[in-house]
């Protein structure tokens, strides 16, 4: 007798249970699946991979994460000292195009006065001698 009524206690939290819960406890996929509108079916059908994959990522991510950080951190490490080579290399760059630029307007500089000087006459016969076998 005292087995019946643990089995029907049992059974009567079962049903309680059931009543509470939004599945049922002992339901296989395809009775808990059965009052659920068939937009729902469908999507559920459609979308288990991404679903799947989804869930994975939450499940796995606090035990991969640990094993990723330090291949993460060699990876930045790498990009940082690739960043500041390249700063290195384009300063060194500009600074060279600037004394190239510089030395350019100097010649320019340069040829522009030697022009208003012979349209001016500042020259001697000599300095003009001169200057015509040192200009190629």
């Amino acid at each position: 007798m005292t087995a019946q009524m643990n089995q029907n206690s049992n059974q009567n939290s079962l049903e309680l249970a059931n009543k509470n819960l939004p599945v049922p406890v002992n339901q296989t996929w395809e009775q808990t699946t059965q009052n659920l509108p068939q937009q729902v079916k469908q999507t559920l059908i459609q979308h288990r991979v991404p679903i799947a994959m989804g869930v994975g990522a939450v499940v796995l991510t606090p035990i991969l994460l640990p094993l990723l950080k330090p291949v993460a951190k060699a990876t930045i490490k790498t990009g940082v000292s690739l960043l500041e080579k390249t700063k290195g290399a384009l300063a060194e760059t500009v600074e060279v195009f600037g004394d190239i630029v510089a030395e350019a307007k100097a010649e320019v500089a340069a040829e522009t006065q030697h022009k208003a000087n012979l349209k001016a006459g500042a020259y001697s016969q000599q300095e003009l001698n001169t200057n015509k076998s040192a200009t190629p």
